[in-house]
């Protein structure tokens, strides 16, 4: 077994530290999911507090997900996430859910990213994520392993680095890198750095299999 300095680190799994999760952290997931669930919303938790779920991360004051909501059904479901006490400039997410892709907004003192999956790649993350429990009676769709790590390819900052050497490692009896490799083809001609890096990160992580 290597000794890389990761393993120790990633014996800590989400139950147990699930109580570093500040309490508007954990009502805001629960509250979105509860909302998205009733709308009958394609989403997908991502970012460091699908790591965690995954592995081991350090938590943030941030939580992003993956969200494929028509515009049309846009109003309503800020509506529904204002009574439930997110704060809300309808017009201002409106926009930038549908002109940038991306959305932002506050629960308390927790900052809400929304990514909407224009890219093939999200897509198939989307459409793949698996159901697993946030809280006692709260489980929520979180991106898989392998879906974060391309997700994590794309955005490519240091941090997401370290992330993907957290799921490489993490689930490194498990992982299908078959599919990483196949989802991420059409970006390694135009990335070569990146596909270097990933593969030596597979290459390091990655226990062999026939």
């Amino acid at each position: 077994m290597r000794n890389d300095g990761l393993s120790e680190s990633l014996s800590l799994d989400m139950d147990t530290n699930f109580g570093l999760l500040s309490e508007d952290l954990i009502q805001a997931v629960e509250a979105l999911a509860e909302v998205f669930n009733a709308r009958a919303i394609r989403y997908a938790l991502i970012g460091e507090l699908a790591t965690a779920m995954h592995g081991y991360c350090l938590f943030h004051r941030s939580v992003e997900f993956l969200l494929d909501v028509p515009q049309i059904a846009l109003p309503g479901l800020l509506d529904t996430l204002a009574e439930r006490g997110f704060t809300i400039d309808q017009p201002a997410i409106i926009k930038q859910y549908v002109r940038e892709h991306v959305a932002s907004f506050r629960f308390g003192q927790v900052r809400i990213d929304w990514l909407k999956p224009v890219l093939p790649l999200y897509s198939h993350a989307l459409a793949g994520a698996q159901t697993l429990k946030w809280s006692e009676g709260h489980p929520i769709q979180v991106v898989k392993a392998e879906g974060l790590i391309l997700t994590k390819m794309v955005a490519f900052r240091i941090r997401d680095q370290l992330d993907i050497d957290i799921l490489l490692t993490a689930n490194r009896d498990t992982i299908d890198i078959n599919l990483i490799r196949e989802e991420w083809a059409p970006f390694a001609a135009t990335e070569p750095e990146r596909t270097t890096w990933l593969e030596a990160a597979i290459e390091k992580r990655v226990v062999r299999r026939e």
